[in-house]
């Protein structure tokens, strides 16, 4: 399986791949709130609209939640790209 990643790095499309493990996490997540277009949707008003949400989830939300994580588990600061770094293996 890959995700077709459009205007990456250097405005360039890029096919990516993405891992069985990866997709089944992906697929439990959007059953949870089954939105139409968006597997990330904004959840602004709360959890229980998220499957009304009209735009997809702020990048800082992303960010948010990263640095709630490493707060939670008490690690120094982890920046988003030293976290896909390290999860992400080389190819």
């Amino acid at each position: 399986m890959q995700v077709h990643i459009r205007n990456a790095k250097g405005n360039r499309d890029r096919l990516v791949p993405l891992p069985v493990n990866t997709l089944n996490l992906l697929r439990r997540f959007w059953a949870v709130h089954r939105h139409p277009n968006w597997l990330f949707p904004s959840r602004h008003n709360g959890l229980k609209c998220v499957h009304k949400a009209t735009n997809h989830m702020d990048e800082g939300g992303v960010q948010l939640a990263l640095r709630r994580v490493v707060a939670d588990i008490g690690l120094k600061k982890v920046l988003a790209h030293t976290a896909c770094a390290t999860a992400m293996p080389r190819i």
